[in-house]
């Protein structure tokens, strides 16, 4: 009888992973789970669609861990950054399993296609077996042992270095695995010896992604969550070391830098933790302004031999790292637009280099990006690129997708909240949020992403994408474009200066920008025209409004706001959206001269629901909406 042991000690012994891709039918992946199990019976495991196990989207509870086995389960569909993040949680000697969707699509057959180039990853049908592929691979593998050196001397160096420089904050990037939080975890510990009575605190985006740290620092450190810190503790109280970075948005941590003593922060840069590897380049940026800094970088992997095979194929597979183009030589005077050519296509279209040439600048330009955005790209028909060149390279890029023309059965339950599709952002938005059915039956073009080459910004270039963009549109037909994104102030003064104007401003902040998001959107066509600068109007006023300033209501913005009371009474559209549309109407028709009544100046607080419901004593956010609610029904029976 074959045992696994040989191939799995040959493994162990060369420090290095394997990867098997099972792709066949589901009843037979079903089989081969049950196998794997039998063999591992406690791995890490993840699926996309057995709600007996761990869900994938919950991914990044698993950051710090190391595991010897896992198993990702994509039967419905691949999620990329799961598996970028969790196959670097396995370590040398470890498996990865990994049970892809029987469906056919450009990005399932990427994975394949680049994993026949690399021994250890293997690529498993009904007609071979994991079992005995496995017990092979010790002939797929050159003999080297791996013998660890903890701490390395690249380690030993920053850990000394930190604690020589104790005013200065220490920046450690690195990929997963090279052993960054055990670097920050043994300086905290010599802090501890070197300078008692000054405590540190650790802080990162959950308890177990800092669970290496804490226990290579010996009980040296604590662990405080970053909202806690903000909440409760006095500026300039503690001194502060902040780990995995990247997972928590940017503005949270800029806000931890300007009130605490930072003294070390830690990030990985493979842009699937929430941040896309332009997050590492603005973030040391901004931080290397405010604070004197030092930055460090590990390069050599710790959790794996440097001739594991798992990384490089990933890289290659999911473009995390794209070789990046040479940087075209403009004029930084007159830039000639007229030189730019312009191309639109589906990125399966694009040649490898192309393709490679157009993620890399989507993951400088956007602190969002991951590889996510790769599988999306190639499976989705409904995402598209247009491209500007100039000098046969690739200066900037929009991604844009198709949305809209819903099902009319779709529409009262969008309208009430009831319903929400993936890949549907603009006509949802406001079809829900402004109460406009009408918007669901428009063809729309969503832009996702704009990015322009570093030596080609200021000139014009993405204005330019977005007056291309619009002469296609209209060429097709399309009733409007538009775009939703965080109104960061320098990505809003781009957008006016486009024809596109502003139909909403959130009332919340985007945990990833800090910002509200806004909404701006342009019509093409005689309806959309017409509406969209009604919306315009109305989105204006209520500006004006939170800015104390008068509010002159017109009929258009009376009949907007009537609709968006109404969505508040009879559906799902929380108070604070429906708070200026009821102001507006009270204007036009009181509330007293109807009859009805409101507690106070609930009308016009300007914090959120929780705030409210505490300033007015109600019991629960729920019970204050049902109330108001009720009050809302009554009154707009008076005034339809």
């Amino acid at each position: 009888m074959m045992t696994l042991q040989p191939a799995l000690q040959q493994l162990k012994t060369a420090h290095r992973r394997a990867v098997f891709l099972f792709d066949g039918p589901l009843q037979w992946q079903q089989q081969q789970l049950a196998s794997i199990q039998q063999e591992f019976p406690h791995p890490l495991y993840l699926s996309s669609s057995n709600p007996q196990t761990i869900a994938v989207h919950r991914y990044r509870d698993y950051l710090g861990a190391t595991n010897d086995t896992v198993v990702l389960d994509f039967q419905d569909n691949i999620h990329a950054d799961a598996l970028a993040a969790l196959a670097g949680t396995v370590r040398g000697g470890g498996l990865l399993f990994v049970m892809l969707p029987e469906q056919e699509t450009p990005f399932k057959q990427r994975l394949l296609k680049t994993a026949q180039q690399f021994k250890t990853v293997h690529h498993i049908t009904s007609a071979t077996d994991w079992f005995k592929v496995l017990t092979h691979t010790e002939a797929a593998i050159v003999p080297s042992p791996f013998i660890p050196t903890f701490p390395t001397s690249a380690q030993q160096q920053i850990v000394d270095s930190m604690l020589q420089l104790p005013g200065t904050c220490h920046i450690l990037m690195a990929d997963r695995g090279r052993g960054k939080s055990a670097t920050l975890g043994l300086a905290c510990a010599g802090w501890r010896e070197q300078y008692r009575g000054l405590e540190l605190i650790v802080t990162g985006p959950r308890p177990a992604a800092v669970e290496l740290l804490l226990t290579h620092a010996n009980q040296s450190v604590r662990f405080v969550p970053w909202d806690k810190l903000l909440r409760e503790y006095k500026p300039r109280s503690i001194r502060l070391v902040i780990d995995e970075a990247a997972a928590i948005p940017m503005h949270i941590l800029q806000e931890l830098v300007r009130r605490f003593t930072v003294w070390a922060v830690a990030s990985t840069v493979d842009g699937y933790e929430g941040c896309g590897r332009g997050f590492a380049i603005r973030f040391v940026e901004w931080l290397t302004e405010q604070r004197l800094s030092k930055v460090h970088q590990l390069e050599e992997p710790l959790r794996w031999s440097t001739l594991d095979e798992v990384e490089p194929w990933l890289n290659q597979a999911l473009l995390m790292k794209p070789s990046q183009p040479q940087e075209v030589a403009l004029p930084t005077a007159e830039f000639d637009l007229g030189d730019v050519t312009f191309r639109d296509c589906h990125s399966h279209q694009l040649t490898e280099a192309e393709l490679q040439a157009v993620i890399a600048l989507l993951l400088e330009a956007h602190y969002q990006s991951s590889p996510n955005d790769l599988r999306l790209l190639l499976d989705d028909a409904q995402q598209r690129l247009l491209l500007a060149r100039t000098q046969h390279e690739l200066i900037g890029v929009i991604w844009y997708s198709c949305e809209g023309e819903l099902p009319a059965s779709l529409h009262q339950p969008i309208v009430d909240g009831q319903r929400r599709l993936n890949g549907q952002v603009l006509p949802q938005a406001l079809g829900f949020y402004l109460q406009q059915p009408s918007v669901l039956n428009w063809q729309w073009w969503r832009v996702t992403r704009i990015a322009v080459r570093d030596s080609a910004r200021r000139h014009g270039v993405g204005l330019k994408l977005l007056q291309q963009l619009q002469v296609q549109a209209q060429e097709a037909g399309i009733d409007a474009l538009g775009s939703s994104f965080g109104a960061n102030p320098n990505v809003l003064k781009f957008w006016q200066q486009s024809l596109y104007q502003m139909i909403r401003l959130g009332r919340k902040l985007n945990m990833a920008s800090g910002y509200p998001n806004a909404l701006v959107a342009q019509g093409l066509q005689a309806e959309s025209k017409a509406l969209l600068k009604q919306l315009h109007q109305f989105c204006q006023a209520e500006l004006e409004w939170r800015n104390r300033q008068p509010l002159i209501v017109t009929d258009s913005m009376y009949a907007i706001a009537k609709n968006i009371l109404r969505g508040f009474a009879h559906a799902n559209l929380p108070f604070t959206e429906a708070q200026f549309a009821w102001i507006v109407c009270d204007l036009k028709y009181p509330l007293r001269a109807s009859g009805t009544s409101l507690p106070g100046q609930i009308l016009n607080m300007s914090d959120n629901l929780a705030a409210i419901t505490r300033q007015y004593g109600y019991s629960s956010q729920q019970s204050m909406q049902r109330q108001l609610r009720q009050v809302a029904r009554e009154y707009v029976e008076l005034i339809r």
